[in-house]
């Protein structure tokens, strides 16, 4: 069926047009990093989250495809096409967005669930989550949202007359967490939630949108309609319902569903005597009624196709898993390996099964779908020939470290470069291992949360190393060489081995731990998140670093990264340190002039 006004193509051009708001604006968002170090790129991992999925999207220009259906299929694009935590984030947001709007509701009341639902997916899917982030400005949109509904019906607006309030609370940010306090910067990831909000704002800004519909008035609608047709009367045309479709206006109607169906019917009640296949055309639009009426059927036994991954090291097999939350619902379906649980069970209470069984061990995925719509197997039937028993896989930036960990044993390496790499090109690089089991390490943790997602959806067995930076890396790797064993966990006794810092130029000024100030351009050491001195000239800080943290090591070495390819300061480290030996390595690192490490 072809929708009316071309609503999908509307909805992906104004989608489009907000990206591009965005994408103008990132610098400003990356700008927003809590340490003054030229990483911050909150506004480039959005971006580039938002971007994926839609170069990602299939191509609807017939129009085939329902809108929320087609939020459906770009939310799942975001998610595999996701970068950084806030891309993650904002992936799992519209995740629960899209669930809620599957059915091309768009009535305030309904974005007000969706709204809801976005926000509980993202604070349960993101680990540790805190005041101050992007989270409590979700957590704002929906309560605000739902004090403007009491006044007002069309969602645009609702959402626009949102924003205000949104700066409000972004400007507060700083108090809600002191990491930013200290910066003196609001949350990159918060901006970047309203910087969207902002374009919307901008693109129907010359718009209006249709008052919406309370789903009492459609039901009726529906029922009248059903009745018309069911009539069975050659005269329907001149029948008083049948004047009254006629003449029914479809421009204050926001369900598409039903604007679709209403004008199904007008071209059906005006052409009955010259159809030739009208019986098969009236039976096809009481089909389209009925579904739609069955979509709010309250007597549904289990709504919620509900799935979650579980590593849990509390639960010893598939049938206390079984036991914890078979009285929830039922086709349920558990897979194990190891420790990692994989559950698909049909509830009307996921929020509680979610609840009970993060008691027992972490939630690395969850996924709710309305059993009303279509959803996915749950066990897909994609197999693979895995050529080896086991790979040790880290994700690196630099192609020195690249070549060091290498060396080192690991098996497999992605260089990502300066752009942190998505969820669909972790899953892909994993799947091509054809390992059964993995162990995967990350040398940023700002990669974590879209490796969690990634191994998910991973064909095989991923165990993920939470280590700090790629010094941890090399740390494991220098300890426990090709032995690292995905059953022997003694490996991640040994991801601090090393001690070391890092030291980078500062791109905005800021405070030291001690409460010095750190001018524009200053040099500055990084040790335990902390900055602990700085100076305008490199060499000085590197001695005085190692001066400041050396303690009974015997060998410092630097790790430099390409803003210091030019810079040569081995031999005066030499030569004031004669009681140390030094080594440097190249490492290939985009944002610190170096890493030292202490042995």
């Amino acid at each position: 069926m072809e929708f009316a006004q071309n609503e999908t193509l509307e909805i992906k051009k104004t989608l489009e047009n907000i990206y591009k708001f965005l994408w103008r604006h990132k610098e400003y968002v990356n700008r927003l990093n809590v340490f003054p170090v030229p990483d911050g790129d909150t506004g480039l991992n959005m971006t580039l989250t938002i971007q994926g999925a839609l170069a990602n999207l299939p191509d609807y220009s017939d129009n085939s495809i329902s809108p929320g259906e087609y939020l459906k299929v770009f939310a799942e694009n975001m998610l595999l096409n996701s970068r950084g935590c806030s891309g993650v984030i904002l992936s799992l947001f519209w995740q629960g967005i899209a669930q809620v709007l599957v059915d091309s509701d768009f009535s305030a009341g309904n974005v007000l669930k969706a709204l809801e639902k976005g926000y509980l997916n993202a604070y349960e899917g993101t680990e540790n989550p805190q005041e101050g982030t992007i989270l409590t400005l979700m957590f704002e949109l929906k309560e605000k949202y739902g004090q403007v509904m009491l006044d007002e019906e069309n969602p645009v607006v609702i959402l626009i007359n949102c924003i205000p309030h949104l700066r409000e609370v972004l400007k507060k940010t700083p108090d809600m967490l002191p990491v930013l306090k200290k910066a003196g910067v609001v949350d990159a990831g918060g901006a970047g939630l309203l910087i969207l909000l902002e374009g919307m704002e901008k693109e129907f800004s010359s718009k209006q949108t249709p008052d919406a519909l309370p789903i009492s008035s459609v039901l009726n609608i529906n029922k009248t309609l059903r009745k018309l047709l069911k009539s069975r009367s050659a005269s329907l045309r001149y029948s008083p319902p049948g004047t009254l479709v006629q003449n029914l206006g479809v421009d204050n109607i926001s369900n598409i569903k039903l604007r679709n169906i209403i004008q199904n019917v007008q071209f059906y009640v005006n052409n009955i005597l010259h159809n030739s296949k009208r019986l098969l055309s009236r039976d096809a639009i009481i089909k389209d009624l009925d579904d739609m009426e069955s979509s709010w059927n309250p007597d549904i036994k289990q709504r919620y196709c509900t799935e979650f991954v579980l590593k849990s090291n509390k639960i010893s097999s598939q049938d206390e898993m079984k036991q914890l939350i078979g009285g929830y619902g039922d086709s349920m379906i558990v897979l194990n390996s190891d420790d990692i649980y994989k559950v698909h069970i049909h509830t009307n209470k996921p929020d509680s099964i979610f609840s009970d069984v993060s008691k027992y061990g972490e939630l690395v995925f969850t996924k709710v779908d309305d059993m009303k719509k279509q959803h996915r197997n749950f066990i897909s039937h994609d197999t693979i020939e895995y050529e080896r028993e086991q790979s040790v896989f880290c994700i690196v930036s630099g192609d020195g470290f690249k070549k060091i960990l290498e060396n080192l044993g690991a098996d497999d390496i992605l260089n990502y470069g300066k752009k942190k790499p998505s969820v669909n090109q972790l899953v892909k690089a994993m799947n091509q291992l054809k390992a059964k089991n993995i162990i995967a390490a990350t040398d940023d943790k700002d990669i974590l949360m879209a490796l969690k997602y990634a191994a998910s959806l991973s064909k095989s067995n991923v165990f993920i190393v939470e280590s700090k930076s790629v010094i941890s890396l090399i740390s494991m790797l220098m300890a426990v060489s090709n032995d690292l064993d995905i059953k022997n966990m003694s490996f991640m006794n040994r991801l601090n081995d090393i001690r070391y810092c890092g030291i980078s130029r500062a791109i905005r000024e800021t405070t030291a731990e001690d409460g010095t100030i750190v001018k524009k351009k200053d040099f500055f050491l990084m040790h335990n998140g902390k900055i602990i001195l700085s100076g305008k000239d490199i060499k000085q800080v590197v001695v005085k670093s190692i001066e400041k943290l050396v303690e009974k090591e015997s060998l410092v070495t630097l790790y430099k990264g390409i803003p210091a390819k030019r810079h040569n300061i081995l031999p005066e480290l030499k030569k004031t340190f004669q009681d140390l030996e030094f080594e440097e390595y190249y490492g290939g690192q985009y944002q610190l002039y170096y890493y030292l490490t202490f042995e």
